[in-house]
């Protein structure tokens, strides 16, 4: 059935690509990500969305409209660096990706969300990519097989997220794509860089109320939260809006189920697996 087949709710710690992870490190995390590519492939997917906190913001939803990808992930190191500890900078690899983008889609969700009022943004020339995007295209498509259509995440209205999902899932259907979407972000967001695995107690609290509302049936809760719960999380740039673009994109009635959860150098980092509700006949 055309639309979003699937949708995900996936973290993006750059170190699960890079070739850094100590053994036994985070293997939670990384199985559930074999998992979900699994699913993937054997769901008949063609079609990969991926939203990323870490594309430098703009003042408008931003489309990636490039007919093709290809680079590696140290041309975005000074942005990473930017965000570490002196003492725990370093050089990245040159981890390689290389996939085809979907600039038609990419046209009509730019043509779709401006009719909707919504600012749009598109993006026809390939950027270097920032490692919100690539983590996950990398373990979800990882002989770069599938097209991928990258999209920025705007803060504001949790509302104006969601009904840009709605627009997102409503012209891949009418493209008959079958698309996976992934939020990619994480819940609690405090560093603990010298503990690779571990939680903040806070954090792991708040990361449990909200995953207890996405597999309990009434994921659409966290579209209420106040800016207050919201920072009580302390949560990463672009707050929860891609996980609200995810869950328009599924539309009402979607239930998440927990494929791993873990901490990651403090961060709350689950994989969150979504179904759409089955649509009326």
């Amino acid at each position: 059935m055309a639309g979003i087949e699937l949708g995900y709710l996936a973290p993006h710690p750059w170190i699960m690509v890079a070739g850094e992870r100590e053994a036994g490190h985070h293997a939670a995390t990384t199985t559930a990500f074999r998992r979900a590519a699994g699913e993937v492939a054997r769901r008949g997917v063609d079609l990969l969305l991926v939203a990323s906190p870490h594309w430098p913001p703009a003042a408008s939803f931003r489309v990636g409209g490039a007919p093709r990808y290809a680079g590696t992930l140290d041309a975005f190191l000074p942005h990473v660096n930017a965000a570490l500890p002196p003492a725990h900078r370093r050089d990245l690899p040159p981890v390689p990706y290389d996939f085809p983008g979907e600039p038609e889609l990419a046209a009509r969700l730019l043509d779709a969300g401006r009719e909707a009022g919504l600012p749009v943004q598109l993006e026809p020339r390939p950027e270097a990519l920032d490692h919100g995007s690539i983590v996950p295209i990398l373990y979800l498509n990882p002989e770069g097989r599938l097209p991928v259509l990258l999209l920025s995440v705007q803060e504001g209205p949790a509302a104006r997220s969601r009904a840009w999902g709605e627009i997102v899932a409503r012209e891949a259907g009418r493209l008959g794509r079958r698309a996976a979407f992934v939020a990619s972000g994480t819940l609690s967001h405090r560093f603990l860089f010298d503990r690779p695995n571990a939680l903040w107690p806070e954090g792991e609290a708040w990361d449990r109320r909200v995953l207890e509302a996405l597999t309990g049936g009434s994921p659409e809760a966290v579209l209420g939260y106040t800016e207050a719960e919201v920072a009580a999380g302390q949560v990463e740039e672009g707050g929860l809006h891609g996980l609200f673009t995810l869950l328009g994109a599924l539309g009402p009635g979607a239930r998440g189920s927990v494929l791993s959860y873990e901490g990651i150098v403090g961060v709350g980092s689950p994989i969150v697996r979504f179904e759409a509700a089955p649509k009326a006949a």
